[in-house]
């Protein structure tokens, strides 16, 4: 029973959490809160004195910018998603189709209908390919820089500076290999919507949509703070009543549209709010011990495949052996006790 409220009141704290964006984005200059700056221990001289005031000018200058950075990449994802992508399916769905089919029943009178049969699917087939494909294309790459030009300004303005992966060549293979496991993952969510069983397939995929999305938001943050993929996931999986709650808004906007382009809109317009959410966020622990290993699957398919691209172009000088980009669970519960940032073993999860 206890276990089960602590996985409630987990849920509870991550959906609230999701949500807080909406509030923190509005005064997120404001509440900036200061970093520790380092003074001189002794000022005995004017040098001294203005050195350090200097250096005060310039970190302030640097937290004022990355504060503005923030809001106005937010404004920015808010104007192209919104208003010129997302206006510009609603004028041609709402606006535009029913003008013309309008105008069809005036000058054609009772051919209007077959008419028009043929007319709306050769326009609808037009627009996509040649304004709503290119466009979403476009918009995808676009949202992808600023969305990592707001999280980083935002960590760096809370959270201080970022302590990426090590090297540069294991910092883009975490990258390709994170992609091309979320890959597989959404991929399973899909498989799983197909599942012949009433409600069964929806809500599973609804589980692996909210988790995914959790960890959509949270990866910009774990990836400054120089996490590799399998603390990422393992942390993911250990608490996921947390990160179940956090994503459950994004997943249930984003898999009601029937339209990929209207889901695709609605996901870019919403998510930098996500990543302040995320930013902000204190996750509560699970400490009922049992782990959700939604991802197993799709890290050992991705496994076996850089096995296979490994065996076939093998290195050509014998390396270490290195870490599996996922741990097991007893290894995965080590990290978490020895190295969470956010509670000390055993305490209970409290908001900072």
């Amino acid at each position: 029973m206890d276990s089960l409220k602590l996985s409630v009141y987990g849920f509870l704290r991550g959906l609230r959490d999701s949500i807080a964006g909406f509030v923190l984005i509005f005064r997120y200059d404001a509440d900036a809160p200061e970093k520790p700056r380092s003074s001189p221990t002794k000022e005995t001289n004017l040098a001294k004195r203005r050195a350090a005031q200097q250096a005060e000018k310039k970190q302030k200058q640097t937290l004022q910018k990355d504060d503005t950075k923030v809001i106005h990449r937010v404004l920015q994802c808010c104007i192209l998603n919104g208003v010129v992508f997302g206006l510009s399916l609603v004028f041609f769905n709402y606006m535009l189709l029913p003008g013309l089919k309008q105008a069809l029943s005036l000058f054609l009178d009772e051919r209007a209908g077959s008419v028009w049969l043929y007319v709306r699917p050769t326009l609808t087939a037009v627009f996509n390919m040649l304004w709503v494909l290119p466009l979403f294309v476009l918009s995808r790459i676009i949202n992808t820089i600023w969305f990592q030009d707001i999280a980083d300004s935002a960590y760096r303005q809370r959270q201080g500076r970022p302590q990426l992966i090590g090297s540069i060549s294991k910092l883009v293979a975490d990258v390709l290999i994170s992609i091309f496991i979320q890959l597989l993952f959404l991929i399973q969510a899909n498989v799983l919507m197909l599942l012949p069983l009433v409600g069964i397939g929806v809500m599973l995929s609804g589980i692996h949509m909210c988790m995914l999305n959790a960890l959509y938001a949270f990866e910009y943050r774990w990836f400054n703070m120089g996490w590799e993929l399998y603390k990422r996931l393992s942390f993911i999986e250990e608490n996921w009543p947390y990160f179940m709650g956090f994503g459950l808004p994004l997943a249930i906007i984003t898999m009601y549209p029937s339209s990929v382009y209207v889901s695709g809109c609605l996901f870019a317009l919403l998510f930098p709010v996500f990543i302040i959410s995320a930013n902000e966020a204190d996750p509560v622990l699970n400490y009922s011990g049992y782990q959700l290993q939604l991802f197993s699957l799709v890290v050992g398919v991705s496994n076996r495949i850089i096995q296979i691209l490994v065996k076939r172009h093998p290195p050509p000088t014998p390396s270490k052996t290195q870490h599996s980009p996922y741990h097991s669970a007893s290894s995965a519960a080590t990290s978490k006790t020895q190295h969470s940032p956010y509670h000390s073993a055993g305490s209970h999860p409290t908001r900072r």
